[in-house]
């Protein structure tokens, strides 16, 4: 079973479709990288994943749930809004520019959705977020403000706050994108120690090496559509398609 579906996902702004009937089914435990230049798209399927943005057509399932699917005429139908927050829940969501609130300490970010939200005792949810900091290697900064951390430090701290929630599926959309190269390796260590706990995550990354390494699959996207799909090995050292070797080539020489 699937713990993730989403079929034939269609989604326009104004006249540009960015999406062109994208499938995508994910297992418990599977980690799938996908990469793709800029504009391909990658950015918006994830956000129709998490109902940041509604589709125009297709159908997203999470654990057997639909969140939307086709109905009369084939135009999607959502669940209710309730229902949409409760599904929603079972996805975490990493964005590049980490999105942590200004104006909270490290410990208010990572409490506030899960005593907000999950009703969590303020005492059970502090002591989860000093485990969660612990986990990313944090500690020490629980009563730091954002502007006072790192930029890798502010994304270890975003993506701790995303676990607090204890979703069943992480999606991080290019979580090192915003980040000098120094600082992208101490984000990757904690996404690679998540792969190794058997999280199901879907990344969205420019990092080649990372995805090699960890990925169990790898999605190629351009111009909206899935222009191939397998193991990281298939796709990142023996592509089929001219499209996918041209732009694996590119981005490697400019490394």
């Amino acid at each position: 079973m699937y713990i993730l579906q989403a079929l034939d996902i269609y989604k326009s702004f104004k006249d540009v479709r960015v999406l062109r009937g994208i499938s995508l089914q994910v297992k418990k435990g599977e980690v799938v990288a996908i990469i793709g230049p800029s504009g391909s798209g990658k950015s918006t399927f994830l956000r129709c994943l998490n109902n940041l943005e509604k589709v125009d057509g297709g159908t997203i399932e999470i654990q057997g749930e639909f969140m939307v699917e086709n109905g009369p005429g084939n135009t999607p139908s959502y669940r209710s809004e309730k229902e949409l927050a409760r599904i929603k829940r079972k996805m975490g969501m990493v964005f590049q520019n980490f999105n942590l609130f200004p104006h909270k300490s490290v410990r208010e970010n990572l409490m506030l959705a899960p005593v907000l939200v999950q009703k969590l005792r303020p005492v059970e949810a502090e002591k989860s977020a000093l485990a969660l900091l612990d986990k990313v290697g944090l500690a020490d900064k629980v009563d730091n403000y954002p502007f006072q951390l790192s930029g890798g430090q502010q994304q270890r701290v975003a993506i701790a706050r995303a676990l607090a929630m204890e979703p069943d599926i992480m999606c991080f959309d290019e979580p090192t994108s915003a980040l000098d190269p120094e600082l992208t390796g101490e984000v990757l260590q904690v996404m690679k120690d998540l792969a190794s706990e058997h999280m199901t995550m879907i990344v969205v990354t420019h990092e080649i090496g990372f995805a090699r390494e960890v990925a169990d699959r790898v999605l190629f996207m351009d111009e909206g559509v899935i222009v191939e799909q397998g193991s990281a090995e298939e796709v990142l050292l023996k592509p089929e398609h001219e499209r996918t070797r041209a732009f694996l080539s590119k981005v490697l020489m400019a490394r």
